[in-house]
């Protein structure tokens, strides 16, 4: 399952996943509900995002957490600011220099309580 999942995953975010606003995002970390743990899954994806951000060391690191529509709106801006940490903490243990991350807690993404909510984009610009 885990195989699967991951297989999916990956190929959303490696074609760009156009389903998300405001650009396309590199690399797309989802998260289970009301969580900011990173599954084994999420951290193939940050991995994965590490390597290509060391091919480009001068750009910037967009590290942009969202969350569904579960909690409240206040919790879920603390939520989305967790997730971002969350990987970016990944990102500096896998060689990425903190000085390049921009996180930014984006809180919910509307009336959608599923997993496409609950995400960190990654941007390296």
């Amino acid at each position: 399952m885990i195989r699967v999942t991951f297989a999916i995953l990956l190929v959303l975010t490696l074609a760009g996943c156009a389903l998300f606003g405001g650009g396309r995002p590199d690399y797309v970390v989802f998260f289970q509900e009301r969580s900011a743990t990173l599954d084994p899954p999420a951290h193939d994806v940050v991995a994965h995002a590490a390597q290509r951000a060391q091919q480009s060391p001068t750009a910037a690191v967009q590290v942009i957490g969202y969350t569904d529509s579960a909690g409240s709106p206040q919790a879920d801006i603390v939520l989305s600011q967790q997730r971002a940490q969350a990987v970016a903490d990944a990102l500096v243990a896998d060689g990425v220099a903190s000085s390049r991350l921009v996180r930014l807690g984006q809180g919910q993404t509307g009336g959608n309580p599923g997993v496409m909510s609950r995400r960190v984009e990654i941007r390296i610009e």
